[in-house]
């Protein structure tokens, strides 16, 4: 009764604490109205791709996907070319966790800011204009030359090796630049707890509605250790901002990839980004995207592999940090699939499902509970 009573009260006033933003953000959206490119005037759409009008003369729009974000293919008959753009989704639920967590400046920054600098493939930006509640970002469309993978794809030990040295390079790229400490401050990382408030509250709701939507498929003791994680969480915190860090994807699992005719792997989706340890990014792509049994039988020589790619790029990296900081990386993982799992609109049930099943077996099996 007493433990009831402390949560509820605990509930109401992280409620309290989280209203006025949430409304500030909720009555901007009623202002601002959601981007549908359709309505995008030849001038317009000219001067963000920087291009002349003409070239814009008969150009129309296929949508391609609705999720987190609105996808679209704009056809260009005069220059016969395709681009693939990307909008704020319609509905007001996935805009408003977007504007929350700044999904859309992210990506706008990417591309604005720091693509240039990587040594990996991503598309090529063709110009992008908004703000979190309203935008468009125009990219190369690569479906011509590049196979897209989906979370429901199945990742073999081969694709899991050229993904690995993919996101060596990446960490490679910026490792320890000084640049997130200048002009790149607008990048998240843990010191900046951005939403705080309204991120504890999303995590601990979250996990209690992930777990009792899907309790019978999870391992028994699941329950007990998402209380332990909710309550270990500002200490992970404080660990994930430790050591050498650099610009992490911050979703790297299969869905957001790709992979070019010789192998290699590119990165998709840039709504998360941070400047946090590498192994954030390694931890997430190898509990999420590879089936347990693979992950299992591979996890380590994996991360070997990208222990030894950035130390032949000159980055001093032991495999000893790796291993550990794999482990504390975990807890981030299972609460990432947790809010997947709990929300109603951000993936198909079916695979909401798989991945929180995945991640739960992950915790088991690499014994976090003891960490926590």
């Amino acid at each position: 009764m007493l433990t009831a009573m402390a949560n509820a009260l605990e509930f109401f006033l992280i409620v309290l604490r989280v209203a006025p933003v949430a409304v500030w953000h909720a009555l901007a959206m009623c202002f601002v109205r959601p981007l549908n490119p359709v309505t995008l005037g030849e001038k317009k759409l000219a001067g963000v791709m920087r291009m002349s009008s003409d070239d814009l003369r008969d150009h129309s729009w296929q949508t391609v996907h609705q999720g987190t974000t609105s996808r679209w293919r704009l056809l260009l008959p005069a220059p016969d070319l395709t681009l693939f753009a990307k909008t704020n989704p319609p509905d007001f639920g996935t805009r408003f966790f977007g504007a929350m967590f700044q999904l859309s400046i992210n990506e706008l920054g990417f591309y604005r800011e720091i693509q240039s600098q990587l040594a990996i493939t991503t598309p090529k930006s063709h110009g992008q204009f908004g703000n979190r509640y309203r935008y468009c970002i125009l990219l190369e469309d690569l479906s011509g030359r590049a196979v897209f993978t989906s979370i429901k794809d199945r990742c073999d030990k081969e694709m899991a090796a050229s993904v690995i040295d993919t996101l060596a390079s990446l960490h490679a790229s910026l490792w320890q630049d000084e640049r997130f400490n200048q002009q790149w401050r607008w990048v998240n990382r843990q010191e900046y707890r951005r939403n705080h408030v309204f991120l504890d509250f999303l995590r601990s709701q979250s996990s209690i509605r992930a777990i009792n939507r899907y309790k019978k498929l999870l391992p028994a003791n699941t329950p007990q250790l998402a209380k332990k994680l909710n309550l270990a969480y500002p200490r992970l915190e404080q660990e994930w901002a430790k050591g050498q860090r650099t610009l992490v994807h911050g979703d790297a699992h299969i869905g957001n990839m790709f992979f070019l005719p010789d192998g290699s792997a590119g990165l998709l989706d840039w709504q998360v980004l941070g400047f946090e340890q590498g192994m954030r990014d390694v931890t997430y792509f190898l509990i999420n995207s590879l089936p347990t049994e693979i992950r299992q039988q591979h996890q380590y020589d994996l991360i070997q592999r990208y222990v030894s790619a950035l130390n032949e790029k000159g980055i001093a990296f032991s495999i000893e940090t790796a291993k550990q900081q794999y482990l504390l990386h975990a807890s981030y993982v299972w609460i990432a699939s947790a809010v997947t799992a709990a929300s109603d609109t951000m993936q198909e049930e079916k695979i909401a499902a798989s991945g929180l099943i995945r991640t739960s077996r992950a915790m088991q099996d690499l014994e976090v509970e003891q960490i926590l």
